[in-house]
């Protein structure tokens, strides 16, 4: 098949059409890029071009199987605390993750997110904002911000609320793990498939949603879970929270203590 626009390699994912459907690879650690202007614009550039391109009909995004999971996110934030300029590194990932969430809500096409391994409550959140989730049998989702009280960034409270109900995700955003099994058992994901067959079978199940009326599936989605200004507020109040949350006076030796409890090697 001839090369497309739309096939790309760049610091947060490879990706190539295959007919009506675009599929996406997450690079490794992708949070350390959002400081990057010039790589973020470019990723805005290619999704906004995607939005618009009528050949695709559905995107998969597959989450990269080497994620360090939720001590991803907790690295992250040590960076923060350790840059001359903390709020910046903070406001540049506020400022990607609540444009990307917003617009990947908009998408008028099917999204799907399969992931595998360890799932950090940062990757959840992209996945809730998808239309689908498919997570392999080995999967584990790891809530390390819990344990440091803080909030997860992503809209996970917003898209838990609609999907689950008060109740249980007020549950899930406060566990600091479960497993895929427990996810599906509360509808947090759509399938849990052998983990050599996610690729394969995200695909296939991406194919078989296009056999049905795209426009019903996605008008569904946005009466259910696409109210802009609340999720845009939502997202504004995680914003604060971290915030709040990092300037605490004994925020900087919580952290040290976790890495220091959680080192890998």
């Amino acid at each position: 098949m001839a090369a497309s626009r739309f096939d790309t390699d760049n610091a947060f994912f490879s990706a190539s059409l295959e007919d009506d459907v675009l599929v996406v690879r997450d690079k490794d650690a992708i949070i350390r890029h959002t400081t990057d202007l010039s790589v973020t614009d470019a990723f805005f550039d290619y999704m906004e071009g995607v939005a618009r391109e009528p050949r695709i009909r559905a995107v998969v995004f597959l989450g990269s199987p080497n994620k360090p999971g939720g001590l991803e996110t907790i690295q992250f934030y040590r960076q923060v605390m350790e840059a001359p300029r903390e709020h910046y590194f903070l406001e540049r990932l506020f400022n990607l993750v609540n444009t990307y969430t917003v617009a990947l809500t908009g998408f008028e096409k099917i999204t799907i997110r399969a992931e595998c391994g360890r799932i950090s409550s940062f990757h959840l959140n992209m996945g809730l904002a998808c239309d689908y989730r498919i997570v392999s049998d080995d999967a584990v989702f790891e809530n390390a911000s819990a344990e440091l009280g803080l909030v997860t960034k992503g809209g996970g409270a917003y898209f838990l609320s609609r999907l689950v109900g008060y109740r249980v995700a007020s549950k899930v955003l406060l566990w600091n793990r479960f497993s895929a099994e427990e996810a599906l058992d509360l509808g947090i994901v759509d399938r849990v498939v052998p983990r050599d067959k996610l690729e394969e079978e995200t695909i296939r199940f991406a194919r078989a949603q296009l056999a049905r009326p795209v426009s019903t599936l996605i008008g569904v989605r946005k009466l259910l879970k696409s109210d802009e200004e609340a999720l845009k507020k939502s997202l504004a109040i995680e914003d604060q929270l971290i915030h709040n949350r990092i300037n605490h006076p004994g925020f900087a030796g919580q952290l040290a203590e976790y890495l220091k409890d959680h080192a890998e090697g």
